[in-house]
């Protein structure tokens, strides 16, 4: 990336962001409410006796290879019951707090379930409509060069309000904003909006739909609070109401070309448990991906 920016390959005037749903390393089965975490918690716990109990009365037990591999067992038993929880109660967490906001789309879902395989692991929908464990990768793609700039992984649903930490990101790795960021819809909050106008990052992404059955009043309501929104979000409703603007948008488009791209080299699938290996293998594709693109470039430029 280094010399790709250096030799003007690649600007981070105008970077895309988008997200993919990659599926993870666990089964449908391994998903657990509280009843069956608690039922696996004990039956865990049984496991865990008995491994002790076998180090005291084997005779092979003398063997270093043999009692580490057993003390290993006992503590990845352990970890992962304890990391279910975790999750669990951080699902639960998530789920009043948006109950409190949404309590009739809430209201009729089942109880939080977590992956006893991989407690970082979400079930989720894909594109094709299945439901099943993953998680959420986000790439940022300069436009002019379809090269990855970012990489962040996530096991939220949703790309909701991560245009701030994304523009961070970018800042930290290089030193630089971009001046355009084209997201899709509520990849940027409207606290992101004012805080990254305020630091010259345009940001372009389509407003939020207005409901078909709202009412003359809301439709009145909204108006008023439309007028008294900050100058950024002003700014930003006008530049997706202009032509300019939606040519802009559709540059958009590159980072799906790419995210298309790193999923048909085998990013689909995961073979790895928890974010922190997910990153790693989100990294490796971005570099595999950076050094094809790099090469193409540099062979287009002569």
């Amino acid at each position: 990336m280094a010399a790709l920016l250096a030799s003007g390959v690649v600007s981070l005037e105008e970077v895309a962001v988008d997200g993919t749903k990659v599926r993870a390393s666990a089964g449908s089965g391994s998903f657990r409410g509280a009843r069956g975490l608690a039922r696996y918690e004990a039956a865990a716990r049984e496991r865990i006796a008995a491994l002790k109990a076998e180090l005291k009365s084997d005779p092979e037990a003398g063997s270093r290879r043999l009692r580490a591999a057993r003390a290993r067992a006992e503590r990845e038993l352990g970890e992962k019951v304890t990391a279910a929880w975790k999750q669990l109660e951080a699902l639960r967490a998530e789920k009043a707090a948006r109950s409190r906001t949404h309590k009739k789309a809430e209201k009729g879902k089942q109880e939080p379930k977590t992956s006893t395989t991989d407690a970082q692991a979400r079930r989720m929908r894909f594109a094709d409509g299945g439901v099943g464990a993953g998680s959420d990768l986000q790439f940022a793609v300069s436009t002019a060069s379809h090269v990855i700039v970012g990489v962040r992984e996530t096991a939220r649903r949703n790309d909701a309000g991560f245009a701030g930490s994304m523009v961070e990101q970018l800042e930290g790795r290089y030193g630089a904003r971009p001046a355009r960021l084209l997201a899709d819809t509520r990849y940027a909050t409207r606290q992101d909006l004012v805080a990254l106008g305020g630091k010259g990052v345009d940001v372009y992404m389509p407003p939020p739909p207005v409901r078909r059955t709202a009412t003359a009043a809301s439709v009145r309501s909204r108006e008023r609070r439309l007028e008294s929104e900050p100058a950024a979000l002003r700014d930003w409703r006008a530049r997706m109401a202009s032509e300019e603007g939606q040519t802009i948008y559709r540059r958009r488009l590159s980072v799906e070309a790419v995210n298309g791209m790193v999923k048909g080299r085998g990013l689909g699938r995961l073979s790895v448990r928890g974010l922190v290996k997910v990153r790693a293998v989100a990294l490796l594709h971005a570099l595999a991906h950076n050094l094809w693109r790099g090469h193409r470039l540099a062979v287009a430029a002569g």
